[in-house]
């Protein structure tokens, strides 16, 4: 994974997706390579695990990687200013405005059009994106693709088919879709795979089965035979749960799988003892 120049990390909220970015950040850095962590949420998840106290819109370097956040009014300034080259005339800049409220699409193009300028950069060796959540992420994935349809020629079509090449280019992009063992978090992740499958916008680099419980090591025949009641009952639980996860596993098919960290580990612990697994892969 960490010789795609564009890693986008998305899962359901509570599934650990800013521990893996996080994690795949701090593989990356440990390796040599100059790396780019950035947030298109409000970033605190990815802050707490990089131990940072916040995430600032300019990259600040945290350990091996840097670190920093889209900020969505500084990303679509960059995109008007920079990219399609609006000039800073009252009247212009106001038909522009109206634009961005009306035109669907337009303001996802400028936030993951800051994450492919970071990402094709020569500072930069790798990115790892914490993405919005994946109910949220397919409207940033084909935000280029629906302006591309929308507009019929100019700098704004011309910056959006640009987009749109890099995301979809494999060597180039890649998405890391993160999930635990339950139901709902199998089941988005499922679609999600599916629609990318089905609409070649972006690759799936990797599906990560995350908090995946150890096999118990024991039959059910050994928790009977055990005489105290809160032992019996711990095990019994610990069998149930990983017959639970075996199932949601089978679908969810997953090319990576993170243990359950047990014990009282802070953000940045977890993200680190994650890359530590990637090192050994």
């Amino acid at each position: 994974m960490l010789n795609r120049r564009l890693l986008i990390v998305t899962g359901k909220g509570g599934t650990g997706k800013s521990a893996v970015a996080a994690s795949l950040a701090v593989a990356g850095g440990r390796s040599g390579r100059r790396v780019l962590a950035l947030a298109m949420d409000r970033g605190g998840g990815l802050a707490r695990h990089l131990q940072a106290g916040a995430l600032r819109a300019q990259p600040q370097r945290l350990g091996d990687v840097h670190a920093a956040i889209v900020d969505p009014a500084a990303a679509l300034d960059e995109y008007l200013r920079m990219r399609i080259r609006v000039p800073r005339i009252a009247a212009v800049s106001r038909i522009f405005a109206a634009v961005v409220e009306t035109v669907p699409g337009v303001r996802d193009t400028a936030m993951i059009g800051k994450v492919v300028f970071e990402a094709t950069r020569s500072r930069w060796d790798l990115v790892v994106v914490d993405a919005p959540p994946i109910g949220q992420v397919s409207s940033f994935l084909n935000a280029p693709t629906t302006i591309t349809r929308l507009v019929p020629g100019g700098a704004v079509r011309d910056q959006s088919e640009w987009m749109r090449s890099v995301i979809a280019d494999a060597a180039h992009t890649g998405v890391v879709v993160v999930a635990t063992p339950e139901d709902l978090p199998v089941l988005e992740a499922r679609a999600l795979t599916a629609d990318l499958a089905t609409s070649g916008a972006v690759a799936i680099e990797a599906v990560v089965a995350n908090k995946v419980l150890p096999d118990p090591g024991f039959e059910p025949s050994d928790v009977v035979n055990t005489s105290e009641a809160a032992q019996r009952d711990a095990a019994t639980l610990h069998l149930a749960l990983t017959a639970q996860q075996t199932e949601h596993l089978r679908r969810l098919a997953a090319d990576h799988t993170i243990p359950f960290l047990f014990g009282m580990r802070t953000e940045s612990e977890t993200s680190e003892r994650i890359a530590d697994l990637w090192d050994t892969r």
